[in-house]
């Protein structure tokens, strides 16, 4: 008969607030060596790598990211005019139709169309912070404007109004944070005015479609189910609070890595299959995602102990793309490593990031941009990293010397 997870004396994970992220991994592999379940402040926690695989797939296990404020401001505040009825709360039934609409403009192929004005940006932006054959930098600065400017792109949207994106990415990333109290009017004023901007984006495109995410959206259709209008808001909303920050923080996390390692960059030139390789490893290595949380819908039983709805699970993806247990050497940062896209760093199950394709055309074409205009990269000072309790973690500051290729 299984355990109820209530009776189980389980260790309470150590919350630890070192910024240095070996650190942090350190710690959580200690806590794993009592075993793979232990309690968090607000349930459970998995800490291993295959145990985090197996219940990421379990249907019984639904997403938690709709929750995520609540537990820090409380019910019954002005967050609850928001609408939460898109893709990253949605289960079920809802959720297979809504990934089967929106898959096509996801995929590899769809998203491969972008690769060129990637390169191009990164080009151009590295040409502008080149003032001498040789200069130092704060990469995590400079390029954290990129993923906004692919993601404009994509949607087709006046260059003049990326500025204003970015403030919405900024709003939507308070969602998931403690600082999401106290900001509970800003939040709900400024989703809003964003909810109406994509509102009359979507009419526009209704009456002028071109070759563009939105149009594509538009245009998507299985057996006569389209999407509606509010179904494309919460998505646009989706990929700015999905896309914008784990991507800026990963680059800079990958440029972090890579200035210590100059025989790793200098195989970067012009070397996409390297590349991608050196992309999944930083996934691995040093995600933006630390931890994920779902919530119980249905009674289950997982190892002899049983779990009841509305409790809560957190992954400690940070953790499991550590395991000593699934990958060798799992502390060394090894870009020859054969199972590196085994991470779980976009997820996995029916929640598997819808962004992952995006992410990692966004960081691969990134790096061989970075490389064609930067000949050598090291590091100016130390990297400044960001507190681990964010729900978007990384690399806040990178100071690099530069210097610049000759060609």
């Amino acid at each position: 008969m299984a355990t109820p997870v209530e009776e189980l004396d389980l260790p309470l994970l150590n919350n630890h607030s070192d910024p240095d992220p070996e650190v942090e991994v350190e710690n959580l592999a200690r806590q794993s060596e009592h075993g793979w379940l232990a309690r968090f402040s607000f349930g459970y926690v998995v800490l291993d790598y295959d145990d985090a695989l197996a219940l990421l797939r379990e249907r019984q296990l639904h997403q938690a990211s709709q929750l995520v404020s609540a537990l820090f401001t409380g019910e019954g505040t002005a967050l609850d005019q928001l609408n939460r009825e898109g893709l990253l709360s949605a289960e079920g039934d809802t959720h297979t139709r809504l990934r089967r609409l929106v898959a096509g403009p996801f995929s590899p192929r769809a998203i491969d169309h972008l690769r060129p004005f990637m390169s191009q940006y990164v080009r151009e932006l590295a040409g502008q912070l080149a003032t001498e054959p040789t200069f130092v930098v704060d990469a995590a600065a400079e390029l954290q404007r990129y993923p906004i400017a692919v993601i404009c792109h994509h949607l087709n949207v006046e260059r003049a109004d990326w500025e204003l994106f970015s403030q919405w990415a900024e709003t939507t990333f308070l969602l998931f944070s403690s600082a999401a109290k106290g900001n509970e009017e800003r939040i709900v004023r400024e989703m809003k005015e964003f909810s109406a901007y994509c509102i009359a984006l979507i009419d526009e495109r209704r009456q002028h479609p071109g070759d563009d995410l939105i149009s594509n959206l538009i245009a998507a259709e299985q057996e006569g189910d389209r999407l509606t209008t509010r179904e494309m808001v919460s998505l646009i909303q989706g990929i700015i609070a999905a896309g914008t920050d784990t991507t800026r923080n990963q680059l800079a996390n990958a440029l972090a890595l890579l200035s210590l390692r100059p025989e790793v960059w200098a195989r970067l030139d012009g070397d996409p299959e390297f590349a991608a390789h050196v992309v999944e490893e930083s996934l691995r290595y040093l995600n933006p995602i630390r931890f994920v949380i779902r919530q119980v819908h249905e009674p289950f039983e997982y190892r002899g102990v049983s779990f009841s709805p509305g409790s809560l699970i957190a992954f400690s993806l940070a953790g499991a793309n550590r395991d000593v247990n699934h990958f060798d050497h799992a502390g060394d940062f090894d870009v020859a490593r054969p199972g590196a896209r085994d991470h779980l760093t976009f997820g996995s199950g029916v929640h598997h990031c819808l962004g992952a394709a995006l992410a990692r055309a966004e960081l691969q074409e990134a790096l061989l941009a970075l490389r064609a205009r930067w000949a050598h990269i090291e590091p100016a000072g130390d990297v400044v990293w960001k507190d681990q309790h964010l729900a978007v973690w990384g690399a806040q500051s990178v100071p690099l010397r530069v210097t610049t290729a000759t060609r």
